[in-house]
């Protein structure tokens, strides 16, 4: 069975998408392209987010630990990606951001890509499975943190 026959209509946009003014846009499926990068676009949001330092004050309420109260990704200052244990934490927390606020996604993995050509730009490489009911379709995005803006850009792979 291709996907085609599951979900003959296409894919249903985001909430937030659908929250938007009115378009035919809206009520229409999305291709499994659109769908990726629909994916990448709140990737983005997620990765050019920070989080508030809680850590004590929230322990007792496990669920605002995965509430928006904590979208984002932990500010990596004093961290050095030179530094092979601090690029751990840093793909760890990411990885951890991710499973908690994009469900369309499962078994995230995220690797410091090292490459002399990146100029003092962070490179990251999201591998997962897109969560597409029955199948889990595998994904591949790029993330990229540019050193000049220190925002995120972050593209779905082919």
């Amino acid at each position: 069975m291709n996907l085609d026959q599951l979900y003959p209509y296409g894919f249903r946009t985001t909430l937030f998408d659908r929250l938007l003014p009115e378009t035919e846009k809206n009520y229409q499926g999305i291709s499994l392209q659109q769908l990726r990068k629909s994916v990448a676009s709140d990737l983005e949001d997620l990765l050019n987010s920070r989080m508030a330092k809680l850590d004590d004050l929230i322990d007792d309420f496990p669920l605002a630990k995965q509430s928006i109260l904590q979208f984002g990704i932990i500010d990596f200052v004093g961290l050095s990606t030179a530094n092979p244990t601090d690029r751990d934490k840093i793909c760890q927390s990411i990885e951890q951001s991710i499973a908690a606020h994009e469900p369309r996604l499962r078994q995230i993995k995220v690797e410091m890509l090292l490459d002399g050509h990146n100029m003092g730009a962070l490179c990251l490489s999201i591998q997962a499975y897109l969560n597409i009911y029955p199948l889990f379709e595998p994904v591949i995005f790029d993330a990229l943190l540019k050193p000049i803006t220190q925002q995120y850009v972050i593209s779905a792979r082919s």
